[in-house]
């Protein structure tokens, strides 16, 4: 299955909101699970998702390239997109998100490592929870794919936002890294978790929050969760904890947030 094939297919066994994107991108066959595992179909339920045998990570069946990645969280995720679905936009988020995440995703911080210390968000967002670290006293970098929305955060907040994926290769070590609702978008999870071990502390902890889902039965409850544009790998706890074993980090769970689990990372 190749080009306009490949298309035609998510468009048949995807939501209407997410049509209007699909021809925008190319897309290519995910060969194989982050562990080297080969995946298998999964489910009906189900048919833009594979499941691997080795690890129970389900990888999605057809991968946006790089490219379309790339143009895709650069000028259009943010706006048009969350659009589309009726989300809030990004100044709503920066004023909703303290209603909710932001003051337990603190507390959980603040456990992990009191201030002062430094701190790194990948894929910061609309920058709250920067902004609220901020103000409890730790030094905050983050990063951001979308150059403009980079931008806006840093002069809306005083928190120097990077635009990129990572920050620069001689930025330095940080005491904590935040990765909230951003491990399901990487599509090389190897690199992706080997890159934030090389910029945490040897005492340093990441905090993690995105899908982790074991059953059939709880895939079916979150289907929201199984977007094949941007999620594209859905964890159970089992490969989860495997990912960043093989990095040298240890998970272990600290709280629940929207019925998704937190964890806590540390290097072994």
């Amino acid at each position: 299955m190749f080009g306009a094939q490949i298309k035609e297919f998510i468009i048949d066994n995807t939501t209407e909101g997410l049509r209007p994107f699909i021809g925008q991108m190319d897309f290519e066959p995910a060969a194989k699970c982050w562990c080297g595992g080969q995946p298998e179909p999964w489910t009906p339920e189900f048919a833009l998702y594979l499941r691997c045998p080795s690890c129970g990570c389900k990888p999605v069946r057809f991968r946006p390239t790089t490219e379309s990645l790339q143009r895709f969280y650069s000028s259009t995720y943010w706006y048009e997109y969350q659009q589309v679905h009726k989300c809030p936009t990004v100044e709503e988020r920066f004023e909703g998100d303290m209603l909710d995440r932001v003051p337990l995703y603190l507390n959980w911080l603040r456990g992990l490592h009191p201030p002062p210390c430094k701190v790194l968000e990948i894929g910061s967002g609309n920058g709250r929870l920067l902004f609220e670290l901020k103000q409890a006293g730790y030094d905050c970098t983050g990063v951001e794919m979308d150059k403009n929305l980079a931008a806006l955060v840093t002069n809306k907040t005083g928190v120097t936002v990077v635009h990129g994926s990572f920050p620069p290769g001689n930025d330095p070590i940080y005491d904590l890294i935040v990765i909230i609702d951003v491990l399901e978008h990487a599509p090389d999870q190897i690199n992706f978790v080997q890159n934030v071990k090389s910029r945490l502390s040897s005492s340093g902890k990441v905090l993690v929050h995105c899908p982790v889902l074991d059953t059939l039965e709880a895939s079916i409850q979150f289907r929201h969760m199984f977007n094949p544009l941007s999620h594209l790998w859905i964890h159970t706890s089992e490969s989860f904890s495997k990912l960043w074993l093989e990095a040298g980090l240890r998970s272990a769970k600290v709280g629940e947030l929207f019925n998704m689990p937190v964890y806590a990372v540390n290097k072994l």
